[in-house]
């Protein structure tokens, strides 16, 4: 015997809490299914946030819980640097409040059967949705390179693997990369008592500046603040949320390939000092040599040489793929239309296949970089909502809200 409802929410990370609360607030019949807040959860201890606390809020449909409120309540840094473990916590307070009904059972499958959708879980329990919306963030889009692939786990891993840095003590390690995952997973290994080396393909690596609190007004109307920097085209993302998604889809794509390169957060630099960074330097080959790993290197200027490591780590990113979004039904999977590798979305977060929406990292060849953010549930958890809704409940919705607010 199946249970049912109408929509089925798969993740619960902030997007997915967003929605969630968004749905409830309208009525809308809906579960949400994960471990909340699990990525934010396994950071390594010792990382902060690399976005603004403004701009890394669960959206929740009543005023007054913005992170920056919750920290400032709790004696807290309020802008940046804001801890990975406080953003967790906050995140863990918004879900008890605002999605009490929250199941923490993994889905680990979802198969399209008849007008609706099959759910089953971790548990071995299955119910039937008539929709069914993925918010899974980055889980299953480590991106490995090439080279990488052949060697086994004890040897070759992704930064996003990695809790704790203390099985590298006393270890040599090549860590690929030069956004801040790589950054950040090289001085952790050095703080844990091993030795790293960074590679990286750019001449060398990116460090943002500390954002002040308040800027000139010319430097504003030059750069305006948003949610991703204070940049002009950033600033019109940020005001126009489907500004990205009107463009034709082969400029889409170079699009948002291309905009907000590897960079790393100021915080982190003052922690490098000393670090091993090899600039211009390609890696085209690995092979096992014993318990070790032999690098084939190509460093511009220098020509081939080889590393031998104890281990390497890839800090090289997510990309977002349906081919491995290993809880979708191999029959649905080959239903859902591509851009470039990931769902192809209409302005609804709806995919070729009716019923099923995407949100977060899935949604950015869609809806542009805004979706690889927390910022971007800002728009994406309301819009979707108000679509799951559909006209009438939304309209009782937006009334029953005012009369609330005008009892207060």
């Amino acid at each position: 015997m199946h249970d049912e409802t109408d929509v089925a929410i798969v993740g619960a990370g902030p997007y997915a809490l967003a929605l969630a609360a968004q749905l409830r607030a309208r009525g809308v019949d809906f579960r949400i299914f994960g471990p909340p807040m699990k990525f934010w959860h396994d950071m390594p201890p010792g990382l902060n946030l690399k976005s603004l606390a403004f701009a890394t809020s669960v959206f929740v449909p009543e005023r007054g819980h913005s992170f920056p409120e919750w920290c400032r309540a709790r004696g807290l840094e309020d802008h940046e640097p804001c801890t990975m473990e406080s953003f967790a916590a906050y995140g863990m307070d918004m879900q008890r409040r605002f999605v009490p009904g929250l199941e923490p059972v993994e889905v680990t499958m979802v198969a399209q059967t008849g007008s609706g959708f099959e759910v089953t879980l971790r548990s071995d329990v299955r119910l039937r949705a008539r929709r069914v919306v993925f918010a899974t963030g980055l889980t299953h889009f480590a991106r490995l390179p090439e080279a990488l692939r052949g060697l086994p786990p004890e040897l070759a891993s992704h930064s996003s693997e990695h809790r704790t840095y203390v099985p590298f003590a006393g270890k040599t390690v090549a860590v690929i990369g030069a956004g801040a995952s790589a950054i950040e997973g090289a001085v952790l290994v050095r703080e844990a008592g091993g030795e790293s080396t960074v590679l990286v393909r750019e001449a060398n690596v990116v460090f943002h500046d500390k954002t002040p609190l308040q800027r000139p007004w010319h430097q504003k109307l030059r750069a305006p603040d948003s949610s991703l920097g204070a940049s002009r085209t950033s600033w019109l993302m940020d005001q126009v949320p489907i500004a990205v998604h009107l463009l034709p889809r082969e400029r889409r794509v170079r699009f948002v390939r291309g905009y907000l390169g590897p960079a790393s957060p100021w915080w982190i630099k003052e922690r490098c000092e000393g670090l091993e960074i090899r600039g211009r330097t390609t890696v085209v080959g690995a092979e096992r040599v014993g318990d070790r790993v032999r690098l084939r290197l190509r460093r511009e200027g220098v020509g081939e040489e080889t590393l031998e490591v104890d281990h390497v780590i890839a800090g090289t990113g997510f990309e977002a793929e349906v081919d491995r979004m290993a809880y979708l039904d191999d029959g649905l999977r080959a239903r859902i239309r591509r851009l470039s590798k990931a769902p192809d979305l209409s302005l609804h977060f709806e995919s070729s296949v009716r019923g099923v929406y995407f949100l977060g990292p899935a949604a950015a060849m869609s809806f542009g970089p805004f979706a690889r953010f927390v910022a971007g549930a800002r728009h994406a958890a309301p819009a979707l909502a108000r679509h799951l809704a559909g006209p009438v409940r939304e309209v009782r919705s937006v009334l029953r809200r005012g009369l609330l607010r005008s009892a207060r």
